[in-house]
């Protein structure tokens, strides 16, 4: 069960596309690093990053590939909120 709603978390949160639903990278590390941590409000992903060091591979590049589209809407983000006219003061 655990494993389940690990695969469908992943998914939300990009550690798996849908393209790579098949090989699972972070499947098999989640189940030998992360197997006592509930799923649910990130922290099986809060401990695959805290084993940053003992990742796969595979796996590895898609917590980082992740990372990096973070980082990415974060800097959107700010931008959009650069551009925005300050609020008017009565």
């Amino acid at each position: 069960m655990k494993r389940i709603v690990f695969v469908i978390a992943a998914s939300t949160l990009g550690l798996v596309s849908v393209a790579q639903a098949q090989d699972k990278p972070c499947m098999a590390d989640a189940a030998r690093l992360c197997s006592d941590v509930e799923p649910g409000g990130g922290a099986q992903i809060a401990c695959l990053k805290a084993h940053k060091s003992e990742l796969s591979p595979a796996c590895k590049k898609n917590v980082m590939k992740m990372k990096a589209k973070q980082m990415e809407q974060q800097q959107l983000e700010q931008q959009q909120q650069q551009q925005q006219p300050p609020p008017a003061t009565p």
